[in-house]
């Protein structure tokens, strides 16, 4: 049955828009159940990563309505557009017509920063992302350079529109045969630490933790479907270095990868401002709020390298989550901002990618047992993520669903 008024139809774009831009599934049903019920509108939602389906009643008037949601990208300006969109129309001062009109021009506003800003963030945190994995300068440059040509991929994808399936694996492709040719030129170096720097964009961390997020939240079908993705896309990034690396064999042969001496842990600190804007520029983040983002992301990577050395691993984790969704949230209370807008940004500091990457590639090279190791550790990880955030969720509780 069609949407039947201005109400169900705002809701139904308003909650496909969310899912598509990253919002886990759970929040966008907490959130359009409260904001329908403002609107006088009483249904049940149910989200996927896929589908949004919603079965609502409306002056007596019961309508049901599934919308297709297509494609996965973080644009945390358009996510704080539209949460500031819909508090206005909850609260009557946009009518849910109105709403609709301001909701497509969001969706339809060109992006905030252009090709060449984008490709220079893809070098830059691909570099600084190279010195987190161990590496040290040469290894930073490395991943720049991977960086940069995963970031002429990518954005020669966007343009034309190709398969994102085939945008992972060839992403990963080029990023390993540019890093295997180039490090045999300059001194031995760590490829490894180099290949995850200039990949890190690539691998699905994120999609790992709203997976799991979901599942612990009983939302089974949308959590599975999430896991299911990012396991395709861990095995997509597997084929394309295994792909990268062999042809690199075959043309300057062999190349060995030594532990790479690492950045002192002040470089590591000095760094993290570089990565925190190039990450909130990748992510479309408002700069208005990226010195909220740089704190709240320091405070949780702080927690994780203080703790590392006196608890376990997962504990540690844990325990940076923790730290990083109470950090959110309070700044979703003082500045009434959605609290994905600095959780998401801090959770690359954490989240387990690449472990999942590391576990496929273990497999491809016929390590069964290393692969289903590394696999035990992602979802041990993930875990222990999610639990920081959902028991961080009920100590400094965000005001704010999103």
């Amino acid at each position: 049955m069609s949407v039947k008024t201005d109400g169900q139809a705002f809701l139904i774009r308003l909650g496909a828009s969310l899912i598509h831009y990253g919002a886990p599934a759970q929040r966008v049903e907490q959130f359009l159940e409260a904001i329908g019920g403002d609107l006088g509108i009483q249904g049940t939602y149910s989200a996927t990563p896929t589908l949004l389906l919603m079965d609502v009643e409306e002056e007596g008037q019961r309508s049901f309505r599934i919308e297709r949601v297509r494609g996965f990208s973080i644009d945390l300006q358009r996510m704080t557009a539209l949460d500031s969109l819909a508090n206005q129309v909850a609260r009557g001062e946009r009518t849910p017509a109105e709403g609709l009109e301001a909701l497509e021009a969001i969706l339809t506003a060109a992006p905030r920063f252009g090709p060449w800003m984008s490709w220079c963030s893809f070098v830059m945190a691909s570099g600084v992302a190279a010195g987190f994995f161990g590496g040290g300068w040469l290894e930073v440059l490395l991943g720049a350079l991977g960086g940069a040509v995963l970031g002429v991929i990518c954005l020669s994808a966007e343009r034309w529109q190709l398969n994102p399936r085939l945008v992972e694996s060839l992403g990963a492709f080029g990023v390993a045969l540019s890093v295997s040719l180039v490090a045999p030129l300059v001194s031995p170096a760590d490829i490894n630490a180099a290949i995850m720097g200039g990949i890190i964009i690539l691998v699905p961390g994120f999609t790992i933790a709203i997976g799991v997020s979901e599942l612990v939240t009983h939302h089974v079908t949308a959590g599975v479907s999430r896991l299911g993705a990012a396991t395709v896309s861990a095995m997509m990034l597997g084929f394309g270095v295994a792909f990268g690396l062999g042809l690199a064999e075959q043309l300057v042969g062999a190349t060995s990868a030594p532990q790479g001496v690492g950045l002192a842990d002040g470089v590591l600190w000095l760094l993290m401002p570089v990565a925190v804007v190039t990450i909130s520029t990748l992510f479309r983040a408002p700069p208005s709020q990226w010195g909220w983002i740089l704190v709240v992301s320091a405070l949780g990577f702080g927690t994780l390298e203080i703790t590392q050395g006196l608890v376990r691993p997962e504990l540690s984790v844990f325990l940076g989550a923790l730290v990083l969704g109470c950090g959110s949230n309070l700044h979703a209370r003082w500045r009434d901002q959605p609290s994905g807008l600095t959780r998401l940004p801090g959770l690359l500091f954490l989240v387990p990618g690449s472990l999942s990457f590391l576990s496929i590639t273990a497999l491809m090279q016929g390590d069964a047992m290393s692969a289903v190791t590394a696999a035990g550790q992602v979802a041990i990880v993930a875990t222990s993520l999610v639990t920081g955030l959902v028991v961080a969720g009920s100590a400094v509780p965000p005001r704010k669903v999103l």
